[in-house]
């Protein structure tokens, strides 16, 4: 779990890189604050009060771990874009709050994810496993399990996090044994059939 020094300087990425660039102006006494503007309402406001000094640790901090880059600079401010180590480094912190949304409208599809990691990577085999139950996955097989949501990219994004990308698949199944049974466990009987 990260601090909350770590915090602010995840959420200033999380800033940077769901807006693709930000232009801060330089001459205001709290030109941090300008993130703020870009991102209202996604992220606590109260978290990213930066003062010039605080925005300028940052931004240095960032730049010399290669998670920005600055694209622009001159006399009304500067524009500053996220590079893929600083993405990577923002998924790594939001793996924990990682959920799958149910549909409005259920598209009639189960995804089914079957996963064979060798013992070399219990730990991330281990970690796959317990994170797909917490998502409500059904455990059909040891290593295959089932959700009726779309879920394509959150798998794809753990299996990336865990480097296991060679050992997980993921199916898109229109029907599928006991379909009456998993339709009661996941709720679906208000979807039509």
């Amino acid at each position: 779990m990260p601090d909350k020094k770590s915090s602010k300087i995840i959420n200033f990425l999380k800033i940077v890189g769901l807006t693709g660039m930000v232009l801060v102006a330089l001459s205001s006494p709290r030109g941090g604050d300008v993130l703020v503007k870009a991102m209202r309402g996604n992220i606590n406001r109260k978290d990213l009060k930066y003062k010039r000094s605080e925005f300028a640790k940052s931004l240095w901090y960032l730049r010399k771990k290669k998670y920005v880059e600055i694209v622009e600079e001159n006399n009304s401010g500067i524009k500053i874009r996220i590079t893929g180590k600083g993405i990577e480094r923002v998924r790594k912190f939001d793996v924990d709050n990682l959920v799958i949304q149910p549909m409005k409208e259920w598209d009639q599809k189960w995804r089914v994810v079957i996963f064979d990691i060798p013992d070399k990577k219990k730990i991330a085999r281990d970690a796959f496993s317990a994170k797909l139950t917490a998502l409500g996955f059904y455990r059909i097989q040891k290593s295959v399990l089932i959700c009726p949501w779309d879920c394509v990219d959150e798998i794809v994004f753990l299996r990336k996090y865990l480097e296991i990308d060679r050992n997980v698949s993921i199916f898109l199944a229109d029907a599928i044994d006991e379909e009456m049974r998993l339709r009661k466990l996941f709720n679906l009987s208000t979807f039509k059939a």
